[in-house]
């Protein structure tokens, strides 16, 4: 398992020091800057500088052990509201999502719930037929609407946050914690940090990351980059936490970088290594232990449900699983997270169930009953009919919904369908099924209303 040595954790740490105090975190909004000089910070042009002592109080703050202290059963998972196109069922091409499409494949959604229960309902992917700035709320409304039990993404929109914590607190489900995305290298500014600014008075906390690309935004070298990004990500955290008195932890997060493609690809080996570094340095930056991981992201970069997005799914979902993994993300998703396949997410969801029957094994009881008598019976009439292999077969035996079981020989004879035919049926049943969940109508009412007062606010 792959990790950092003690001494490599002390460089990262005096790394991240030293570059908050000799050249700080970038601040372009002088208002802020102002407030946070009014409190005694240096300041430098757009930089403010942070002290070692300061931040090694926030890092000792929020540092946990990362353990798995429950075992979450089935395992837990969840589409991406970031998709734009969907596959279409029969994989034959693509098609970009609407608010009336979108609505409906949370209703597809929503179904396969009922079937694998430990899929978090959500309309995936978000509605390209609005404008821009609706675009995330639209997501945001239509899931309230269809998806049983759907807990809101932030707002990306300063335009619109106000109305999308309107519609949270119509549907009695308040947000009470934002996220805050720093832009590599040192940067905090954009979106997220001035829609959590304006908006702190409702929060109970908040958390800092970025999405730094390795090698691309940050130096070559795992102890250099993760000084940097530590640096970047508390120092963002005590900014915020400065300006606002909202308690602030951060996440220092480092991604791939494909120095052919030019793009960062998810669902690499290296993506996942990352993935798990990321989680070393949150437990051990302030003196905690990595034992395990929380949680493991299924993206693939691969744009259809073929070879590459299976093989990238599975081998991430086993090695996560086997390292204590129980949530995983993204199920269904494929070119990064830019697109949405229905059936891809069947399969998702079938290889969860399989990786999780392997990590759990199978049931050893201490033997009941006399072992003479069963093996004598056994040799006489066969167990297959005995009360006991009857009573307990199935904790023994995980039955699929879609992969073969039965012999070549049988197939022959009975030439029963290949298994991602028989998703491609499921996909289009749920599809086609009465919708198994709606939000009561006088709120669906409601957050329709809410939805018209954001539209017509944008002109």
């Amino acid at each position: 398992m792959v990790s950092f040595s003690d001494s490599q954790i002390a460089q990262i740490r005096e790394g991240a020091a030293s570059i908050l105090e000799n050249i700080g975190v970038r601040v372009p909004r002088k208002d802020l800057r102002d407030k946070l000089k009014e409190k005694g910070f240096r300041i430098n042009g757009e930089y403010v500088l942070i002290d070692k002592k300061r931040l090694f109080e926030q890092i000792e703050r929020y540092s946990v052990d990362i353990e798995v202290s429950e075992k979450i059963r089935p395992f837990v998972t969840y589409t991406s509201a970031y998709s734009h196109t969907y596959e279409k069922i029969d994989g034959r091409g693509f098609e970009a999502i609407t608010t009336e499409s979108n609505a409906a494949m949370g209703r597809f959604v929503n179904n396969a719930s009922k079937i694998w229960t430990g899929l978090q309902p959500n309309c995936p992917g978000h509605p390209t037929d609005v404008h821009p700035d609706l675009q995330f709320f639209r997501h945001v409304i239509n899931s309230f609407i269809w998806c049983e039990n759907y807990h809101s993404m932030e707002p990306v929109s300063t335009k619109i946050a106000q109305y999308q914590f309107e519609a949270c607190e119509a549907v009695g489900r308040p947000m009470t914690g934002l996220p805050i995305y720093v832009a590599s290298p040192l940067t905090i500014a954009g979106e997220s940090l001035d829609i959590a600014y304006a908006n702190s008075h409702r929060l109970s906390s908040a958390w800092v990351g970025s999405m730094p690309s390795f090698g691309a935004n940050t130096p070559l070298n795992l102890v250099a980059a993760y000084a940097q990004t530590t640096a970047e990500t508390a120092g963002g955290a005590i900014v915020f936490e400065e300006l606002t008195g909202v308690p602030t932890s951060f996440s220092a997060n480092l991604f791939t970088f494909d120095f052919h493609a030019m793009s960062m690809p998810f669902g690499t080996p290296e993506k996942l290594i990352l993935e798990w570094l990321n989680m070393d340095i949150a437990a051990r930056l302030g003196g905690g232990e990595c034992k395990a991981v929380w949680s493991t992201d299924i993206h693939t970069n691969a744009v259809h449900s073929g070879m590459q997005a299976c093989v990238e799914k599975a081998s991430l979902t086993m090695a996560g699983a086997l390292r204590g993994a129980q949530i995983f993300g993204c199920s269904g998703t494929l070119g990064m997270d830019e697109l949405f396949s229905p059936v891809q997410l069947l399969i998702d969801l079938e290889m969860l169930e399989h990786v999780q029957h392997i990590v759990d094994g199978l049931p050893i009881d201490e033997f009941e009953g006399n072992l003479l008598e069963e093996v004598q019976e056994g040799i006489k009439s066969g167990y297959l009919g005995s009360d006991r292999t009857l009573s307990n077969y199935k904790r023994y035996q995980w039955y699929p919904h879609f992969f073969n079981r039965n012999t070549f020989g049988s197939y022959l004879k009975e030439q029963f369908p290949f298994e991602e035919e028989k998703a491609h049926d499921m996909a289009r049943d749920l599809m086609n099924k009465k919708h198994s969940w709606k939000l009561d109508e006088d709120k669906c009412k409601e957050l329709e209303k809410i939805y018209q007062k954001a539209e017509k606010s944008l002109g």
